[in-house]
């Protein structure tokens, strides 16, 4: 009865605060695009994340793909110029690009 005369007083119960664990990042597709390209145009999404890092690079001589490293699709890329990058691409878009030592003799 008491339970009856709250409600027509117009009290709500509290909502219970729910245990939601965060859900993992929804896939855009980005990486299968990206690696569905042919070899030009995958070449100009390379380069254009290597200077959009601010890294120097005058153009792409070599892509090789490496191995996958914690989930993303890795590339390394050499340059006209020699320098080398490996770039490695999240399906957010983002990209990783970090620098490959220079080989001796070349």
């Amino acid at each position: 009865m008491l339970a009856a005369a709250l409600t027509g007083c117009g009290s709500q119960p509290e909502p219970q605060a729910a245990n939601i664990a965060s859900a993992a990042p929804k896939e855009t597709g980005y990486i299968a695009k990206v690696t569905a390209l042919p070899p030009r145009q995958l070449n100009g999404v390379l380069y254009r994340a290597i200077d959009d890092a601010k890294q120097p690079c005058q153009g792409v001589a070599a892509v090789t793909r490496q191995a996958d490293r914690k989930g993303k699709p890795v590339w390394a890329v050499r340059c006209i110029e020699g320098s080398a990058w490996l770039v490695a691409l999240g399906d957010d878009g983002v990209a990783e690009v970090t620098g490959i030592p220079a080989r001796a003799g070349g």
